[in-house]
């Protein structure tokens, strides 16, 4: 399957001519963007129903047929390329053959493959006649489609399939009233964004691995379904490294809080092959490098070629854009904790006189503070962040929080986050040890590294492979 598929919404407005065979006019398409049980269109405009197909490209598209006559009529959707494959998708709104009442409409959702090596064209066209006329007269150089086509199962739309067909609980949390799918431990934020929460829930899935599907490779963890995309974090960190360091010269030597320039970005991934340290050695799998490690431009040796983004799993990996907003403290609940993370609040004149950016396009990044703060069951936690370590109802917050054991190594070290702090030029939240999110230590120091990415939308699972529990992870096919 195309794993950029696209989707064509063609409308066809077919006009009754008598009381004999109907024919089609007018042609266009409809502008608006689509999405169908999770999935996620990008849709190409046309003003005619002949769909452009590259070489063994495949496509979707949308069918429409608008009976304009005052009675009930046969339809059916022909083809007149034998080089081409349509076929009716299995969850089709309506039947690619049928009856279609007066002023009525049929949205046939269709798949395309080109079978060649070539590019070429198909027109779609529909076919009408009478109620009960018999069978549709069929044009000798078309072909009415017939087959049916089961679209495979991406994770995106098994995990959104998830918590929408669910039982709901609403849980109340900071005034706000979350509904939580308690079965398969799913909650949907204040942003509509679906996220694993609990101490253990079944988000473990088989990622960077040598070949797909396969079980030889590294347990990572599902945060959630996110615009349509699945977002991961690694089930361990890859180290412990600086956010950023620099020069004495420059903030003493702490570091600058700019992400898109910060040491670990350029670590992380990709296209900073030519910097003398770090640069790219994860996202490559390098080994024999160094990698910055402390204030004032300390390094220690990095070796990637078994932790590292391998080869086949590289064009996984969704191009993103990734907010930078910042704040200044850590005394707020998630839902706001997230509205900072995409709002514009940076410092304003640093000393080292940087412009902060508010967002950043890339590939690999670090967990939000929100992330950390929503992967608790808020049920049972009622702190801030800034008291997720509280010994209340038993250390309630992180000890219910998957990524607390990820991100400090089970309270052993302190775990880096992608939000920078806007009190300072030198500083980028973190999760300390204890489990509480703070943001008073600079980014030059060495701090764990648990690396977050996204998936592309349109990702698929092994169908009955895996129920995301870590003894069987979801498994995927590249």
């Amino acid at each position: 399957m195309n794993k950029n598929k696209k989707i064509i919404i063609i409308t066809i407005i077919s006009l009754i001519v008598l009381t004999g065979i109907y024919l089609l006019y007018n042609t266009y398409a409809l502008t608006t963007k689509t999405t169908n049980n999770g999935d996620y269109y990008t849709i190409n405009l046309t003003d005619s129903n002949i769909v452009s197909l590259a070489a063994n490209e495949e496509k979707t598209v949308i069918y429409q047929i608008n009976n304009t006559n005052n009675g009930t009529v046969s339809y059916g959707v022909a083809y007149n390329n034998s080089n081409i494959e349509v076929k009716v998708y299995s969850d089709s709104k309506d039947k690619a053959t049928g009856t279609i009442g007066a002023n009525d409409n049929k949205y046939i959702k269709l798949h395309l493959k080109n079978k060649t090596s070539s590019n070429t064209t198909v027109e779609i066209t529909a076919v009408m006649g009478y109620e009960n006329g018999g069978d549709l007269i069929v044009p000798s150089d078309s072909t009415l489609v017939t087959g049916t086509y089961t679209a495979p199962l991406t994770l995106t739309k098994y995990i959104t399939n998830l918590y929408n067909n669910s039982t709901k609980t609403p849980v109340k949390n900071n005034s706000i009233t979350y509904q939580y799918d308690t079965t398969h431990n799913l909650m949907k934020d204040t942003a509509g964004n679906i996220r694993y929460y609990g101490a253990t829930p079944k988000n473990y899935v088989y990622f960077n691995c040598e070949s797909y599907p396969s079980t030889n490779c590294e347990l990572w963890r599902i945060i959630g379904v996110f615009d349509g995309k699945i977002k991961l974090m690694r089930n361990s960190t890859i180290g412990s490294y600086s956010w950023d360091t620099s020069a004495s010269s420059v903030n003493s030597g702490y570091g600058i809080n700019e992400w898109s320039q910060a040491d670990l970005m350029k670590l992380l991934n990709p296209g900073h092959e030519s910097e003398s340290v770090g640069g790219s050695l994860y996202y490559n799998s390098k080994s024999g490098g160094k990698c910055y490690s402390d204030q004032n431009n300390a390094t220690t040796s990095c070796n990637f070629t078994s932790t590292g983004i391998k080869d086949t799993t590289r064009n996984m990996i969704a191009e993103t854009t990734w907010n930078l907003g910042g704040w200044d403290s850590t005394n707020i609940y998630s839902n706001v904790m997230y509205e900072k993370e995409r709002g514009t609040t940076v410092i304003s004149n640093p000393s080292d006189d940087i412009t902060r950016a508010t967002t950043w396009t890339g590939k690999i990044a670090l967990p939000y503070p929100s992330d950390y703060g929503y992967a608790t069951d808020l049920s049972k936690c009622s702190q801030t962040l800034h008291d997720y370590a509280s010994s209340t109802d038993s250390y309630a917050c992180r000890s219910n929080d998957w990524m607390y054991s990820i991100i400090t190594n089970s309270g052993s070290i302190t775990g880096w986050l992608l939000t920078p702090y806007s009190g300072a030029e030198y500083v980028a939240f973190n999760v300390h040890s204890p489990g509480y999110v703070t943001n008073i230590y600079d980014v030059g120091y060495a701090y764990g590294v648990a690396p977050v990415l996204y998936l592309g939308s349109n990702q698929d699972i092994v169908a009955g492979d895996g129920d995301g529990s870590q003894s069987n992870p979801y498994q995927l096919k590249a």
